[in-house]
């Protein structure tokens, strides 16, 4: 009887092990942003104003100088979609950089 009642705690427990990425996804709100930057090939960095809100890499795109960047929410986490000249696209490693 105890053991029926531990199945459901150890599913959840080794769920979590395996699948880490859900458990420490980095997650944030941007709000809005007015401009970006790039830093090498994949990474963005948005601002709002003349200062950083947020660096996250890019996964199935190719971004450029000149790309129009939308969100598709306020509010993001790694694995979310973006869109980058209309097609849409993967962020990863996201990292809050206001105060």
């Amino acid at each position: 009887m105890k053991m029926k009642k531990r199945i459901p705690s150890l599913l959840c427990l080794g769920i979590l092990l395996l699948l880490p990425n859900l458990s420490s996804a980095e997650c944030t709100a941007i709000g809005f942003f007015n401009s970006f930057t790039l830093e090498g090939t994949n990474t963005v960095v948005l601002y709002a104003g003349s200062q950083p809100v947020i660096r996250f890499d890019v996964l199935n795109c190719d971004v450029q100088p000149s790309s129009k960047i939308q969100l598709l929410k306020s509010d993001v986490c790694d694995g979310d979609e973006i869109m980058i000249d209309g097609s849409r696209c993967i962020m990863m490693e996201i990292k809050p950089l206001g105060p």
